[in-house]
């Protein structure tokens, strides 16, 4: 094998990593995208899981009390 096709393999292995970097890189991108919409979607479940708390707590309190102050 002469030097130039060491060479030419050498720098096709190395386009292959690079492409094979790139990917990864955009499948990483992809993945860190979907983790924070989950955490924000699980965010706004977590308020609306206080919101409905807080309203059946204020209701109870109104029963149990029956008006009374």
């Amino acid at each position: 094998m002469t030097p130039e096709e060491r060479f030419e393999r050498i720098e096709t292995a190395l386009y292959g990593l690079v492409d094979a970097q790139r990917l990864g890189q955009q499948s990483l991108a992809t993945l860190t995208e979907s983790i924070a919409r989950y955490a924000d979607s699980a965010d706004a479940r977590m308020r609306r899981l206080e919101e409905n708390l807080d309203g059946l707590i204020r209701a109870i309190t109104a029963e149990h009390t029956n008006g009374k102050q």
